[in-house]
């Protein structure tokens, strides 16, 4: 009778760890199809971001409601956002500032006299600063940024330090943001005018409040009120490197059961801290119009540059991080990770011993056979170090646990 049992228990244990392997299939599948939409996913573009629908699909599978998951590497905040929603406690750290204030306006509720507040600024700015006869404004000096950008910008901006709280201010600043990043992004046109910003502004602001609303919604549909949304996440602009020793870390009182995350890639070119502006016109209006702090290069966000020295330095700032998450993590947790890799025979072995080196081991769900999941990016603007190789197209799943002791 017992023998009966086990086998009965391992046989659902293997059906429901191939029902596990099935969804992220499909999450990976959707992910080829589809971008970051919906919710507050739309509020800004962060670069090489991962689709809601992966973060989604592991979150729920292998986490519970309540449990604490952490993202250190958070980018934009997809995997926060999508936690929040399922009604998980979510922890997010990043060293760039940007990836901060971005994933911290996408998670924090407004009132109806907050949207009122940022109607009406939208419309003022629109007024005031588009068009033929608009008033002149003392614009800020930002390199390689287009004049009718520059100037309608300095002027939002100025207004915006009027509004009164500083989450309404926030929030501005990250329409902005968008704003910019849809003027500089944009092929209708071969240079924005004031008069499009303006008219694409105040659409903008009702856009972003409708999909603030939207993940307030999702949150209320798994019992999460729109009081205690901002209390169920910490939020650390920090390395992951050291994070156990972070003020804040364990602020929501127990260990992470999950890790859900997806860390720079080696030797992957990927503009973290600043938009380009006809092709290779680098600017940092991001930094300026976030107000947050900037002054790093583009290996200091990607953990190491495309060179040799680099990607040692690199696979150091992984073992590092990971051994961080190592001591924070639950013991019987989990880490996911999507990882993409410039040359994936060479580099995915040398990332496995990372992990291993950090204290963990490589696991699938319920020891199923299967070879290691992966994507194909749509539409991802990366570039490898060499121009022929369009492996850095491809990303891998990896599942690793606490490595058990020997």
């Amino acid at each position: 009778m017992k023998d009966t049992l086990r086998t009965s228990g391992r046989s659902a244990g293997r059906r429901r760890a191939a029902d596990a392997v099935d969804r992220l299939t499909e999450a990976l599948e959707a992910a080829r199809y589809s971008y970051c939409s919906g919710g507050t996913h739309n509020f800004y573009h962060y670069p090489a971001r991962f689709s809601p629908d992966i973060a989604r699909a592991a979150i729920e599978l292998f986490s519970g409601v309540d449990d604490i998951v952490l993202d250190p590497f958070m980018g934009g905040g997809t995997a926060i956002i999508e936690g929040l929603a399922l009604g998980r406690r979510m922890v997010g750290i990043d060293l760039n500032a940007l990836a901060h204030f971005v994933t911290a306006v996408r998670t924090t509720v407004l009132s109806p006299s907050d949207e009122e507040a940022l109607i009406t600024w939208s419309h003022v700015v629109a007024e005031r600063f588009g068009g033929k006869l608009a008033e002149q404004v003392d614009r800020e000096r930002v390199k390689n940024l287009p004049e009718a950008v520059e100037l309608f910008l300095s002027g939002a901006l100025r207004l915006s330090d009027g509004l009164r709280f500083p989450r309404q201010r926030a929030f501005a600043r990250c329409v902005l943001l968008r704003l910019g990043q849809w003027a500089l992004d944009c092929r209708d046109f071969v240079s924005p005018r004031r008069r499009m910003l303006a008219d694409r502004l105040p659409r903008l602001v009702g856009e972003m409040l409708a999909g603030l609303q939207g993940f307030v919604d999702e949150c209320g549909a798994v019992g999460i009120s729109k009081n205690v949304i901002s209390g169920r996440r910490v939020l650390l602009h920090r390395s992951a490197v050291g994070m156990e020793d972070a003020p804040g870390i364990m602020s929501l009182a127990g260990k992470p059961k999950l890790v859900m995350t997806s860390p720079p890639y080696p030797s992957v070119h990927v503009l973290y801290h600043r938009w380009q502006y006809r092709g290779r016109k680098e600017t940092p209006a991001p930094y300026w119009i976030a107000r947050v702090p900037d002054g790093f290069y583009e290996s200091y966000y990607t953990g190491g540059s495309r060179t040799p020295l680099g990607r040692e330095r690199y696979f150091a700032m992984i073992t590092n991080a990971f051994r961080s998450v190592r001591k924070v993590l639950d013991d019987n947790g989990l880490v996911v990770q999507l990882v993409g890799f410039s040359d994936t025979g060479s580099q995915l072995p040398r990332y496995l011993e990372a992990m291993d080196a950090a204290g963990f081991e490589e696991w699938t769900p319920g020891n199923v056979e299967l070879d290691r999941l992966q994507r194909r990016v749509p539409n991802r603007k990366w570039y490898a170090k060499l121009q022929a190789n369009h492996e850095a197209a491809q990303e891998l799943l990896l599942f690793h646990r606490p490595r058990r002791p020997r």
